[in-house]
């Protein structure tokens, strides 16, 4: 899809892995295999609070990918995770967990609340210079207190229940060497029944949120 395959082909063969920190001479653009930005006593990050809000969509889980093209709707959420890095699993994959609480309002919708839970699979990503851009999955369960009004109307046409089903959580972060505990995080927000499995349901809904990591 938009040649992503090619492009990251390209990368991969271009700019080989490194695992050097900074300040240790790493080369202006590659690939880490383990944090770019650890300090120079050698601290690790395992901890993590993220903070976020964002606005709900029309449409698919691939339609709210496009976020620049989507039918957002007057209905929102926010909320906080809190994760936890278990095991590097090398070539710069690290594996963790998360949960994470929202609240949902909005113009069509009462205010309802979620909790979910889930594994994340993230990356250390492609380092720039002074930015490092890693992307991450978050995959688990999603439970809720009432429907958003997209869900009800879902939950209608497939005669389902969407109090529990699948969450997943796709994102993109972004951090600078001069504040490495810190990032920027783009995050789709999809609760999904995986094609009936859960609740009898196929999409949930869908979120596109922006927020702030703090790593500690």
């Amino acid at each position: 899809m938009f040649g992503a395959k090619p492009l990251i082909s390209a990368i991969l063969f271009l700019a080989p892995a490194s695992s050097l920190h900074a300040g240790d001479g790493a080369p202006f653009f590659y690939i880490a295999t383990q944090d770019p930005f650890v300090s120079s006593e050698g601290q690790v990050r395992l901890n993590d609070v993220h903070v976020f809000g964002g606005v709900f969509g029309e449409g698919s889980f691939g339609d709210n990918l496009q976020f620049w093209n989507v039918d957002y709707t007057d209905n929102y959420l926010v909320g906080a995770a809190f994760g936890r890095d278990f095991r590097e699993l090398g070539a710069g994959f690290v594996l963790g967990g998360v949960a994470g609480a929202a609240i949902r309002f909005g113009d069509d919708d009462e205010t309802t609340g979620e909790v979910w839970a889930g594994l994340r699979l993230r990356h250390h990503g492609l380092v720039i210079g002074d930015l490092a851009i890693a992307p991450a999955v978050t995959v688990g369960l999603s439970a809720v207190t009432g429907p958003t009004e997209i869900e009800r109307l879902r939950e209608i046409s497939r005669d389902g229940d969407a109090t529990l089903l699948g969450f997943v959580g796709p994102e993109l972060s972004f951090r600078l060497r001069q504040i490495p505990d810190l990032e920027l995080v783009y995050q789709l927000h999809h609760r999904s029944g995986a094609n009936g499995f859960f609740g009898d349901m196929a999409e949930g809904s869908n979120a596109n949120t922006i927020g702030l990591r703090y790593r500690f």
